[in-house]
């Protein structure tokens, strides 16, 4: 991998900016990014198989991530602003599992630096954090839970590599969406590139409105089948509730976390790892 990273680049800086075979080995140079986290997982599970459960919620700009995020964390832990690309680093919650279960963490991340949540800079990007989550949720079991950066943002890519070594760590992927941003191409895209990984996800539609479900998960069904060839999973439809400014969980939902665990399989993870 080290070594195509390298060709890869060699080429590009021989290329025009307008030529577009520059843009092709910038996706490539990306695929194996996504590649070489995916084979550190692998590392991380056979050097530390008691790691927690890794959640990762990913999505667009403005889709509502680190207000969903919160809401399934049952705290407001997670830092929340109108302004889009307010959140620029992967951001670890630990529920019910305590910092020397997740010791093997650093070495997964490499270079990245672990950090306390108040010391994150927008000034620097090679970084992450991890944050005890002190208020139990009824919606997850024992995981670490992460909430991340926008996949699609203009300034993403100053932090695209730790969105995606964080996406290629998460056991379980939750993709938030909005009814303004679930048919984006770059959601489409995104989803596209981890079909390979095999993760369990969950799709939660944030920010609708009574009655626009039906149209909008139909709508992402068609479009899941365009991007992907597997099943299509599980869609949240998340209301917008008012009085509190918050979406609200369904309640005929409370135990899917606790299904989509079932799920995952640690020794699934290998026979993928060589496929890929």
């Amino acid at each position: 991998i080290q070594l195509l990273n390298q060709r890869y680049q060699a080429i590009i800086a021989n290329l025009k900016a307008n030529d577009p075979q520059r843009v092709l080995f910038q996706q490539r140079l990306e695929q194996l990014t996504f590649a070489e986290a995916f084979m550190r997982k692998g590392g991380l599970l056979e050097s530390s198989p008691q790691t927690p459960l890794q959640i990762a919620v990913i999505g667009p700009t403005q889709a509502g991530k680190s207000s969903v995020a919160n809401l399934i964390l049952n705290s407001t832990i997670a830092g929340v602003s109108p302004l889009a690309g307010y959140t620029v680093h992967p951001q670890g919650f630990c529920h019910q599992v305590s910092f020397q279960d997740c010791s093997g963490l650093q070495n997964y991340f490499g270079r990245f630096q672990q950090l306390n949540l108040a010391e994150l800079s927008k000034q620097r990007h090679d970084c992450y954090s991890l944050t005890e989550a002190k208020q139990e949720s009824g919606l997850l079991p024992a995981c670490v839970f992460w909430d991340t950066p926008d996949f699609d943002s203009i300034d993403s890519a100053d932090y695209r590599e730790g969105v995606i070594r964080t996406i290629a760590l998460a056991d379980i992927v939750v993709l938030i969406v909005s009814k303004e941003k679930y048919a984006d191409q770059a959601v489409w895209e995104m989803m596209s590139t981890i079909e390979s990984f095999h993760q369990t996800t969950l799709i939660c539609v944030n920010k609708l409105i009574e009655g626009t479900e039906e149209i909008i998960i139909n709508s992402l069904k068609q479009k899941w089948h365009q991007a992907r060839e597997d099943e299509f999973p599980v869609v949240i439809p998340l209301h917008f509730q008012k009085q509190t400014a918050m979406p609200v969980w369904p309640v005929s939902e409370i135990n899917q976390f606790f299904q989509l665990q079932k799920t995952v399989s640690q020794q699934k993870h290998f026979e993928y790892q060589r496929s890929l």
